[in-house]
């Protein structure tokens, strides 16, 4: 196909979608306003969420979940009704109470009743133009709100979970502090001196910024750059020169008198190599970072989270670097993901971005649902390459054996397909490219459809900036940028070069990039980063509209038989003889079939395939709620188990399920004949000596579930269908 280039494909959608959607910057009403012409950092990110909960109190919710090393909390924006949805333990009176002054369980939030969404950013403290997109997406959502009805459906009826800044500290240091830092911060004496963090880095000349310094040295590996002399070259490894040399360091100094500088700050572990999944290698030795999974404050923090809300289905994780997206996994081989989730990750969310981005991507993509194959399971196929799933390698928890799958190229997929660059796994053909990564986790030990986006390549994503080519198209770039820098920012991100007499290295000069805005690695404030943030925000918003919705669309109640005067009895069974033993009176009991459908009118099943069965997760289940000692189940439990319910959407590639007898899979297929006037209990021991009906066909998005129950008097009568990550709805009947 021929698409657009990047770069022109890009800036012509940024224009198109603001116009056609009418959201061009500032077009919405913003009760608090946000504009993008600088970074944020932690504390402009803290200020502006608690501005944001406080002015929308009936659709956000602000979460503390945890603090950093150093003390700074980590946040959770929740958006979502707070005044819509509902959860079972709200329909379930608790019996059995424990003791006194002891509290049985927290109660669950409206929200946990609904779909949810989680958003981050700033995982890697130097990547925080992720944290910008969030906000942006964040703005997007409540401004929205009220003028947006698509964009109001998708807050009544779903959880947005947004968590702006994952690695407080990091972004604080690389924001406010001018210390660029990955990592997470930890109080460790690293030099072994007896001091923790005493040798980081210093504003030397006391202006309020940590930058560089330089300085002319013999064996220096930069140069001067001619046409603009701010701009400082660096030589190639064994690159001949004959211009004057010079040394580039950050600005620092020796504090503790050790011949080293810099050697004993904050820094601390990698936060997104230390979660759970694929942690350990493959001789079982310390992958990941950190003393063990989960030891980092930060990423304990977001799994104690995610335990606590697992109505999570999509999961997104923004970073800075790079220009693409990575679904899973990092640990493992494409051999590990089960063909079904593979063809929702690469064929309709790939492709989605693909299209965003105005790329190409395989033609295979745009193939159509496979028709329904004999004999095959709900929604499951076999890889094109015709190698099964190994049963324990399907989510990826501890498997071992994987060197059959490691023969793979970068880059393709075992469905033989050829990935964009833009859209692909992080595993190297033949070897991790890391341990214990996050969305590793909430895919294999969590079961979300996860994804990294690696949101800015500065040489195709910034908007007005000429494409240079040649042997100097970096040093092109780099001039150009100061030029912008001068013309729209009036030169406030670059330190003009100033003499300094370091007191171990001598004469030189301070100046350079203030780190937050010379490094590269981040979308430049401005058009740049609102153009990046838009397309991402349009994939949220478009994968938001993916979320499965449990729906009960039709319930009946249906009088079999009704009594005033039943009377009790058991039944006492010896061989083939029954013996009854009446007691007194009982009253007036209705026998009463109740019939009810539930479906999942969203897109995507309510489970990834296999989600169910991971620790923490469970089946759908609708539940025949009454007065629970005045009914009684003859057939059929209080709740039953439905199974997980497809999605609405076809899976391009997978074969689909043959729908059951008239489009509905039945938990009843026929109900035993009721004998007139047979006593309560002896109705239920021969309901349960004849058995129920045949089970219901676990695959479709549609159920018709029944009970028979024997009602006391009057009673209301409430279904509720509810999924983990699907949602709850509720449906009262009345007797007919």
């Amino acid at each position: 196909m021929k698409l657009l280039p990047r770069r022109a494909g890009r800036a012509v959608l940024f224009l198109a979608v603001c116009l056609l959607l009418g959201n061009a910057p500032g077009a919405m009403a913003q009760k608090v306003p946000i504009a993008f012409d600088d970074y944020h950092g932690y504390t402009g990110t803290v200020e502006y969420i608690q501005r944001v909960a406080r002015a929308y109190p009936d659709i956000t919710e602000l979460i503390e979940i945890g603090q950093s090393t150093l003390g700074r909390t980590q946040y959770v924006l929740v958006i979502s009704n707070m005044k819509t949805g509902t959860t079972i333990d709200k329909m379930i009176e608790l019996r059995n109470m424990r003791k006194e002054n002891i509290r049985n369980v927290t109660p669950m939030k409206p929200y946990h009743g609904k779909p949810g969404q989680w958003i981050d950013g700033g995982t890697h403290g130097n990547e925080y133009t992720g944290t910008e997109v969030c906000l942006y997406i964040i703005d997007k959502l409540v401004t929205g709100y009220d003028s947006d009805p698509a964009i109001k459906k998708l807050i009544d009826d779903n959880a947005f979970y947004i968590c702006p800044v994952v690695n407080p500290d990091g972004v604080f240091n690389s924001t406010e502090g001018d210390v660029s830092q990955r990592q997470n911060s930890m109080l460790a004496d690293n030099d072994e001196d007896g001091q923790v963090n005493e040798d980081g880095p210093d504003d030397l000349n006391g202006d309020g910024h940590i930058t560089q310094f330089r300085y002319r040295d013999p064996e220096g590996r930069y140069v001067m750059d001619d046409v603009d002399p701010r701009l400082m070259i660096r030589l190639g490894r064994d690159e001949e020169t004959t211009r004057e040399r010079w040394s580039v360091i950050r600005e620092d100094r020796d504090n503790d008198g050790d011949g080293r500088r810099g050697e004993d700050g904050e820094r601390g572990i990698d936060v997104n190599r230390n979660f759970p999944e694929g942690w350990f290698n493959d001789d079982n030795e310390q992958g990941g970072s950190g003393y063990y999974a989960a030891s980092a404050p930060e990423s304990r923090n977001i799994l104690e989270f995610f335990t606590n809300n697992t109505n999570i289905l999509l999961v997104q994780s923004f970073h800075t670097s790079g220009g693409f997206t990575y679904r899973p996994f990092a640990r493992w081989s494409d051999s590990q993901i089960d063909p079904k989730d593979l063809a929702v990750f690469d064929r309709i969310m790939g492709k989605k971005y693909c299209q965003l981005l105005g790329v190409e991507y395989p033609a295979v993509w745009d193939e159509e649902a496979a028709p329904p194959a004999a004999g095959a399971a709900a929604g499951f196929a076999r890889p094109r390459t015709g190698a099964p799933v190994p049963a324990r390698a399907r989510q990826g928890q501890g498997v071992r054996g994987r060197d059959q799958a490691r023969t793979q190229a970068i880059g393709t997929t075992g469905s033989g397909y050829e990935l964009p660059r833009q859209w692909r796994p992080p595993y190297r053909g033949d070897r991790p490219y890391g341990y214990g990564i996050f969305i590793d986790w909430a895919y294999a030990q969590f079961g979300s459809y996860s994804m990294t986006t690696e949101l800015w390549n500065r040489s195709v994503d910034f908007v007005g900036m000429p494409e240079f080519t040649g042997d100097d198209a970096q040093v092109q770039r780099d001039r150009w940028l100061l030029l912008h820098q001068d013309e729209k920012f009036g030169g406030k991100f670059f330190i003009p070069w100033r003499s300094y007499r370091h007191p171990e290295l001598g004469a030189g000069e301070i100046g350079g990039w203030i780190p937050r805005y010379g490094s590269g690695n981040n979308a430049f404030p401005g058009d740049p980063l609102r153009h990046v943030a838009e397309i991402h925000w349009q994939f949220e918003l478009w994968k938001a509209g993916l979320l499965p919705k449990i729906e009960i669309t039709d319930a009946t109640a249906e009088v079999l038989y009704e009594t005033s005067n039943a009377s009790g009895a058991t039944v006492q069974y010896q061989g083939d003889t029954a013996t009854i033993n009446r007691s007194g009176r009982r009253g007036a009991y209705r026998i009463v079939l109740v019939t009810a459908t539930i479906e999942n009118t969203g897109a995507l099943a309510t489970h990834v395939a296999r989600g169910q069965r991971l620790a923490g997760n469970r089946n759908d289940v609708v539940w025949l709620i009454g007065d629970r000692d005045r009914i009684t189940f003859l057939q059929g439990s209080a709740h039953q188990s439905i199974g997980v319910l497809e999605g609405t959407m076809p899976i391009p590639g997978i074969a689909t399920s043959a729908p059951a007898a008239g489009g509905r899979s039945r938990q009843v297929q026929g109900m035993p004949n009721i004998p007139m006037g047979m006593p309560l209990e002896l109705m239920q021991q021969f309901m349960q000596r004849m058995g129920g009906g045949q089970q219901a066909a676990r695959e479709g998005n549609v159920r018709e579930v029944k009970w028979l129950v024997a009602i006391e008097g009057n009673m209301p009568l409430k279904i509720v269908a509810t999924s983990q990550k699907g949602g709850t709805a509720v449906r009262e009947i009345t007797l007919r």
